[in-house]
């Protein structure tokens, strides 16, 4: 189960949240996607993401898991900036 959030804001607040109720179990910089790992009281695992704009995906970058740097991509696109929708794909 997934949800997708709009700005880098909200996966920001929605990262305070999980983390205050100890159910954050991981974050990943997926290059096209930003994405927060956690698990419901029932222990089933679930994902929230944002999704980079189709306009901002760097077409050399590849499509990879790393440690999420939120602050560092906040800076990079901005904390307002709304994500793409669905699967982002660049256009180049």
């Amino acid at each position: 189960l997934a949800w997708e959030v709009d700005t880098l804001a909200e996966l920001q607040r929605i990262r305070e949240v999980l983390t205050e109720h100890g159910a954050l179990v991981g974050a990943s910089d997926h290059g096209s996607t930003k994405a927060l790992y956690a698990k419901d009281p029932d222990g089933i695992e679930f994902e929230v993401s944002w999704l980079v704009p189709a306009a901002l995906l760097d077409p050399k970058e590849a499509i990879t898991t790393q440690p999420l740097h939120l602050d560092r991509e906040i800076e990079r696109y901005g904390a307002e900036t709304r994500g793409g929708i669905g699967v982002s794909v660049p256009t180049a």
